[in-house]
């Protein structure tokens, strides 16, 4: 006499048999790996002291080392941009396929990386006014270009998408692994972007620093969501 087989509910982000199914395997791996590749673009900055050692990282912007008039700030703008564009592609295919995860991870995601990109290619600063007195000066006036004065709106927007998808993604993530980092992200950004938001009124209090932790947090969060693109929010399958 059979047994009759227990019921187990279907892995929400298991693809559906078929050619299909080989489709949308194909269209997260491709977008896990354009997020892999915008997490290590996004942390260009840490070639900062090799590239620009003369900004202070405890007071100056990331966004500094990308401003027009400052040494390698082609190779940082690429990364903001390269950032932008694989983050918007990865939020594209992730859309159509990654059903599992609410619909704003997805969104936040790619007015991060519309965000970003344009950042990075059109909203870079003139000048660099935590070691600049003149620059300072200008900026203070309202006299620098319109880009630079654009740039605070376009890196806020960024932002404000990252956190959108970055907690909609760390709500839905199973199983222990994966919450455990989920987290140690959550804490990294929610330190990191509480002290860039006080810092912001008392620069001396280490502006440039709690950004740093910010950013990290960042990376973390498009690592993270990289590993729900490819399997889901978890628990993973035994093998």
């Amino acid at each position: 006499m059979n047994r009759p087989r227990p019921h187990r509910d279907p892995d929400p982000a298991a693809p559906p048999a078929g050619r299909g199914g080989d489709g949308h395997r194909a269209t997260r791996t491709g977008a896990a790996v354009a997020l892999l590749l915008a997490a290590a673009c996004y942390a260009s900055w840490l070639l900062a002291p090799v590239l620009n050692p003369g900004l202070r990282p405890v007071r100056s912007y990331l966004s500094e080392l990308a401003a027009r008039d400052q040494p390698y700030h082609l190779v940082f703008q690429l990364g903001d941009v390269t950032t932008g564009l694989c983050a918007t592609v990865a939020g594209l295919l992730l859309a159509r396929v990654a059903r599992e995860v609410p619909r704003p991870a997805w969104w936040g995601l790619l007015v991060f990386g519309v965000a970003t990109a344009v950042d990075g290619g059109y909203t870079s600063m003139d000048c660099a006014p935590s070691i600049d007195a003149r620059c300072a000066r200008l900026e203070e006036l309202g006299e620098l270009s319109w880009r630079h004065q654009a740039h605070t709106v376009t890196s806020s927007v960024a932002v404000a998408g990252a956190l959108l998808s970055a907690v909609t993604v760390l709500a839905v993530l199973r199983g222990p692994a994966r919450r455990q980092a989920g987290l140690v992200v959550a804490v990294v950004l929610a330190v990191g972007t509480v002290g860039t938001l006080v810092a912001t009124l008392h620069p001396e209090w280490g502006l440039g620093l709690w950004q740093r932790v910010q950013l990290a947090g960042l990376s973390g969060w498009l690592l993270l969501t990289a590993a729900v693109a490819r399997r889901g929010p978890g628990p993973e399958r035994p093998r």
